[in-house]
């Protein structure tokens, strides 16, 4: 099959292209498929016009002269131009990933001409985008959260199937399609999952493991947090249980518009001292260092946003072999087994999330046991090599 992938924003520092769709289509690349991967870069201009291949998956950013300043006209101009170019590599398949954005609004051009023009539509949902979700916590104009509430119902529905990353977005979706008399047979549960090529890469870093502590300067117990961090973050409650283990030093791998209030109650707890910060960094980068470190955290909340999510941070604690923390919310209680593969601790209790902190610092055994085998489950149940034939299912059944 000839596929297009239309990606949402560019390929960094957010994750949803290098962590969902990428790995998807380098599976497909694997089994014989002509994929691309079309990009509109504006949060990340830099990018603009830049192609390349990566394990036979063909990238592409578009971009449009004459724009430089994110706002409605460009993205305008972008989803016109995604539109134009996945015309003219006539797919059997566009796959469009959020159901909000640039590339949904692409996505209403393609529909505008006929299925034979463009390929059949698919929409993947990834997050709870709209209204109880991150609709409600980005300071977004009203004008564009009420074009943004319109778009995601509309391409729910509108989409000749959709792929969902959670079981909560599978219900959610299911409602929005029965408003337009869709079919619930036509929304798949389609988890994230490692790309084949992390193996390698893991295991070479595995090998000089101690020699990367040292490069490092990390001579104490590690705890790492790697991703994105939003003015919503739950980070705090990592801050209050590390307040209570000063032996722990925090790496801190990160951007987002949450940096700010989380180093102002870093600084509140007094532990400013322990806290080692880097910014966005390649994924090959990234690797090193959760493998280099000892724990890996995330805690959550109990939320729209945090239920529906399929959290690529935890996907790459597992890839690396990490014990983790994390709060026992939406999909972390899929992808890991308490006390067998990681500890999941009631949402938002800061309490157990400590105690959690402290059985793994006080048996490192334990520890080492519950990251192999978080290794070994997320290659064994959600690896795409695995699984790839789910997908190419969902599109045999659309063309």
């Amino acid at each position: 099959m000839n596929i297009v992938h239309l990606a949402p924003f560019a390929f960094s520092p957010k994750a949803t292209v290098s962590a969902r769709i990428l790995p998807m289509a380098t599976a497909l690349a694997r089994r014989g498929h002509t994929v691309t991967v079309l990009i509109p870069p504006y949060d990340n201009p830099a990018d603009g016009g830049k192609r390349w291949q990566r394990e036979g998956v063909r990238l592409e950013n578009v971009w449009s002269a004459g724009q430089s300043r994110p706002g409605f006209g460009l993205y305008a101009q972008l989803a016109r131009r995604l539109a134009e170019r996945a015309r003219e590599l006539k797919p059997d398949v566009v796959h469009v990933f959020k159901p909000v954005g640039v590339a949904a609004l692409a996505m209403w051009l393609l529909n505008r001409r006929p299925a034979a023009d463009n390929g059949r539509l698919i929409l993947d949902n990834d997050d709870w985008e709209g209204r109880g979700g991150w609709l409600d916590v980005n300071a977004y104009p009203l004008a564009q959260k009420l074009f943004m509430q319109w778009q995601e119902r509309w391409a729910l529905g509108a989409a000749s199937c959709v792929t969902c990353a959670s079981p909560v977005l599978v219900e959610r979706t299911r409602r929005f399609r029965a408003t337009r008399r869709q079919s619930a047979d036509d929304v798949f549960l389609l988890p994230n999952g490692p790309d084949e090529a992390l193996r390698a890469q893991v295991a070479r870093a595995q090998v000089k493991r101690e020699a990367l502590r040292a490069a490092f300067g990390w001579r104490q117990p590690i705890a790492i947090y790697a991703g994105t961090i939003p003015r919503n973050h739950d980070l705090d409650i990592a801050v209050h249980a590390l307040r209570r283990a000063p032996d722990v030093r925090w790496v801190i791998v990160a951007t987002g518009d949450g940096i700010p209030s989380l180093r102002r109650a870093i600084a509140a707890a007094g532990i400013a001292e322990r806290v080692e910060w880097h910014g966005f960094m390649s994924h090959a980068q990234l690797i090193e260092r959760l493998v280099a470190a000892d724990i890996a955290l995330y805690p959550y909340r109990d939320t729209n946003i945090n239920r529906a999510k399929c959290s690529g941070k935890v996907m790459d604690y597992m890839v690396c072999g990490k014990a983790m923390i994390v709060s026992d919310v939406g999909m972390n209680r899929v992808y890991l087994e308490h006390e067998r593969s990681g500890l999941l601790t009631p949402p938002g209790d800061v309490e157990a999330f400590y105690a959690a902190l402290k059985r793994l610092l006080d048996d490192p055994a334990f520890a080492d046991r519950i990251g192999r085998a978080a290794q070994e489950r997320i290659w064994a149940r959600f690896g795409w090599a695995e699984r790839i034939g789910e997908l190419e299912r969902i599109y045999q059944m659309q063309t």
